[in-house]
Parts: C-alpha cells; structure tokens; sequence
C-alpha cells in the first residue's frame, strides 16, 4: 500500500472490500508496534508489598499482642490476682505507647502498672506480677544477644583469644574497678534506705514483692519465657513478612537478625524509639538491601512495629487516665521538672 501510494505506475485497482481487508491488516499491525512501544516506555509492574505480606505482618503483630497479655496474665496469677484478657492487652498497649516515647523505654513499666491499678489489683501484686515478669524476660534477652552475637561476630573466639593475649594485664584491673564501683554503689543504697533516704512503705513493698518472685513456680517462669520467645520471634518475623514474594530480597537472616537488633536497640540507645539512629542503620542496609524500596520497607516496617501499637496505646491512655496525667507518663526518663515558682 505505502508503495503504490509513493510511485503513481505501480498502483492497481484493487476491489473495494480486499482493499478494506488490506487496510485494517495494516492498522492492527500499527497498533500492535505501537503497544510494543509503550509497553518498553512504561515501568514493569512490580507490587513487592502484596497483600499477604500485610496480612502475615497483622497476623505476627497479633500473636505478639496475644502472647505478652497471656504473659502478664500468668505473671498476676502467679503473684496471686487475676486480670482479663482485656485489661492485660490495654496495658500493654499503655506500655507499648509509654515505651515508644520515653528514654530506654523507661515509662514502660510505670504505664503497665497504671493498668494494673486500672484493673483494681492491689499495689503489692501489681508490683509481684512485673517482677514475674521481668524475671521471665530477662534470661531471654541475655540469649538474644548471644544470639545476635553469635550471629555479627562468628569469629569471636579467635577475637578473644587474641584480645586476651595482648590486654590481659590492662583489662584485668578495669574488671576490677567495674565490680568494686558495683560494690560500692549497693553499699551506699543500703546505706541510704537503712537513713530513711527511701520511704519505709517502698521499701516494704519492694522487699515483699522480690520474696513472692523468689517463690513463683518454675513452670511458671518457664512457660513465662517461652511466650517472651514467641513475642520477640513474632515481632522480628514482620520484616520477612513485609518482603514476602518481593524479587530480590535480602537473606532471611540478614533481616530477621537486623530487625532482631533494631528492635532492642532503645534498650541502650538513651533516646526514645532509638532518637532516629534506628532509622539511620535500616535506611544503610543493617537489616538487608531493599533497592528502590528501601524507604518504603522502613515506612511499612516501623508502621507495624512501632506506630500502629503506640498510636492506640497512647489514645487508650489519654482517653483512660486524661490528657494530663498521659503526658506525665511520657515525661518519664526526660529528667528533674522545674517547680514552678
């Protein structure tokens, strides 16, 4: 047809429908090349965040809400109460809240035992059940970071040898320096609650209170550590989750052990949620390589680990207990107030 339509010699007369037939030939061959065209202008369609990806991730957060109410409801038992399910998920999400905003998550604690008081326990059994509790996390935390150890430095034992070889002498003594500055400090608390320094009644709460946790069962502190377990497994999971089906994604390990360390990272970094140094180390590749969608892991990954629970943790708290009395809470950890004058 473009031929017989440039050189006048060469055309024919053509009937009018095999004409017809020629010419839409040609206009579907037109738009085939021009949808090849388009198809190489426009991005590949590439979804890494699919649905079940979020539903894995609401469903990991939901086994660690379930699993740390279940093991505050075990601790105030043990301790001799009783709390719902209800009042241990509110409490925890005042903690949640508490902890998000507070240096090294110190207003954690308190807020729960807001909820514990919410709850109409008595102050000596709240007290009993955190330190159940507490009793049950920390042995647990002592192997997630010989775990992550383990994990960062697999040739710590050649580390350490050669350490000891070349520092024993030096070392030794700032051992021991360490441990005489412990002893010196728990002479001098007792020394300051035998003046009067600390309030006889706290004193008696808190002597009561360490004698109950001495006495919980050992199943009990057991089946405490293992639901601390789960809790922690879940939450790591939800990085994994979020780059469920994503092509190219970083190792399994490399991001359950990063989000494992960026999660306990506010326990020593003295600024709440880790003072944006969480951030920082996600957005450089600590918890694994994203690509172009780095950014929007980080969002997505610190939107169900950290924000959703502090968002409803905080409206809990300000709807429960009042504005004022909420941001007294969160102020704990940020040092001495001024008294007004």
């Amino acid at each position: 047809m473009g031929l017989q339509e440039s050189v006048p010699e060469l055309r024919l007369q053509l009937p009018a429908g095999r004409l017809l037939r020629l010419t839409n030939a040609e206009c579907g061959v037109r738009n085939a090349e021009s949808r090849t065209r388009m198809s190489w202008l426009e991005p590949p369609p590439d979804i890494p965040h699919s649905r079940m990806s979020h539903l894995l991730a609401l469903a990991l957060l939901a086994v660690d809400c379930v699993a740390r109410a279940w093991r505050i409801q075990l601790a105030t038992w043990t301790a001799g109460g009783r709390l719902s399910f209800s009042h241990a998920f509110r409490l925890n999400l005042y903690g949640e809240a508490a902890s998000q905003l507070t240096p090294n998550r110190l207003g954690g604690e308190p807020a729960r035992f807001l909820g514990l008081n919410e709850a109409r326990l008595r102050p000596v059994t709240g007290i009993v059940a955190i330190g159940v509790e507490v009793a049950c996390e920390w042995p647990v935390f002592l192997l997630v970071g010989a775990a992550l150890f383990g994990y960062y430095v697999p040739d710590w034992r050649d580390a350490a040898r050669t350490w000891l070889h070349r520092h024993r002498a030096g070392e030794l003594v700032t051992v021991e320096i360490i441990a005489l500055v412990v002893l010196v400090t728990v002479y001098l608390l007792q020394r300051l609650a035998r003046a009067g320094f600390i309030r006889h009644r706290v004193r008696r709460q808190w002597r009561v209170a360490w004698a109950h946790v001495r006495r919980a069962p050992r199943w009990a502190l057991g089946a405490g550590a293992v639901l601390t377990v789960v809790s922690i497994v879940a939450r790591a999971l939800i990085l994994p989750a979020l780059a469920w089906g994503m092509p190219g994604r970083p190792p399994f390990a490399q991001m359950f052990y990063g989000a494992l360390a960026l999660l306990h990272a506010p326990l020593v970094v003295p600024l709440p949620s880790g003072g944006g140094g969480l951030e920082v180390a996600f957005l450089n590749g600590f918890a694994g390589d994203f690509g172009p969608h780095q950014v929007t892991m980080l969002l997505l990954w610190r939107f169900y680990t950290a924000i959703l629970l502090t968002g409803l943790g905080v409206y809990a708290l300000v709807r429960s207990i009042g504005y004022r009395a909420a941001v007294e809470v969160f102020k704990i950890g940020w040092g001495k107030r001024r008294e007004a004058q």
